[in-house]
């Protein structure tokens, strides 16, 4: 009996039917002397696009001292065959 197996290579890339979203989250704590104090962790929510993040990010300022974000970027990727995507490339070029 034989058997015939066919490799392919794949590729990722950023699925182009959907938006990615930004965001970002403050972790400054009120008080600089204790390192227990619990973080702001106030959230910006997802958002369309960094500089929109950043404009969050520059209104949050207004508390004192909350300089400190965790800044995030998600979007969903598309796994294809390289043959896959030599097609796709040939149909938008």
């Amino acid at each position: 009996m034989t058997r015939t197996f066919r490799f392919q290579n794949y590729t990722t890339r950023q699925d182009p039917a959907t938006d990615p979203e930004y965001g970002a989250v403050c972790i400054s704590t009120d008080s600089q002397d204790d390192s227990d104090a619990a973080a702001c962790l106030a959230a910006s929510g997802p958002m369309a696009s960094a500089l929109s993040v950043d404009d969050w990010m520059r209104d949050h300022l207004r508390d004192p001292d909350h300089r400190h974000f965790r800044r995030s970027f998600d979007d969903f990727a598309e796994f294809l065959s390289t043959r896959e995507l030599a097609g796709a490339e040939q149909v938008t070029a």
